[in-house]
């Protein structure tokens, strides 16, 4: 199997550098991509700022794989929906154009117990793992064939879908079991 480096085939950049707090602005109008917003691949759930003030910020290519560079490591897909920027505790990976990769697969290749591997692997003794740009830049991903990337993206996909429909059923099931504990005692 052959293996190709990100720098090899995507651009590598740090989310924008705030100084101190993002406060969400009620009349703010760029959504901020926090890492949280990653982990939970949840954007409706970004904080906004207003668009005036941070008018150098890089915004967010459409179909960039935003990883996070803290903590726990992940990766999704910015779709590109609608404009936004990230905080520096993201990279913005941007695939060239030419390049043999999707990049559903390089976030799911991130994400999978094989890329965390790799990644934990370039780590240096820290506190708080982190990921420089240098590092995630020289991660190997396989070169598998763009059907296989498609079908196993889909495959992930489906997966992610009925896990959360797992985890919702689970909470409506506690929900349940609260309201008829609830109105035993209230009776």
């Amino acid at each position: 199997m052959k293996f190709k480096k990100i720098c090899d085939f995507a651009e590598i950049k740090s989310g924008y550098a705030f100084r101190g707090a993002i406060v969400d602005d009620a009349n703010g109008d760029l959504p901020v991509v926090l890492p949280r917003n990653i982990v939970s691949k949840n954007f409706a759930d970004c904080v906004n700022v207003k668009s005036a003030a941070l008018a150098t910020a890089r915004r967010i290519p459409k179909n960039s794989v935003l990883v996070t560079n803290r903590g726990t490591f992940a990766a999704c897909v910015f779709d590109g929906d609608f404009e936004a920027i990230t905080t520096s505790g993201v990279f913005v990976v941007t695939l060239r154009s030419d390049t043999v990769v999707t990049p559903e697969f390089l976030a799911l290749y991130i994400n999978s117990e094989i890329g965390q591997r790799q990644i934990l692997a370039k780590q240096e003794t820290m506190t708080v793992p982190a990921l420089t740009v240098r590092q995630l830049s020289e991660l190997e991903i396989p070169l598998i064939s763009k059907n296989k990337q498609v079908l196993l993206s889909g495959l992930y996909d489906v997966y992610c879908r009925r896990a959360a429909l797992i985890a919702e059923l689970q909470q409506t099931n506690t929900n349940f079991i609260n309201q008829i504990i609830k109105g035993a005692i209230n009776g």
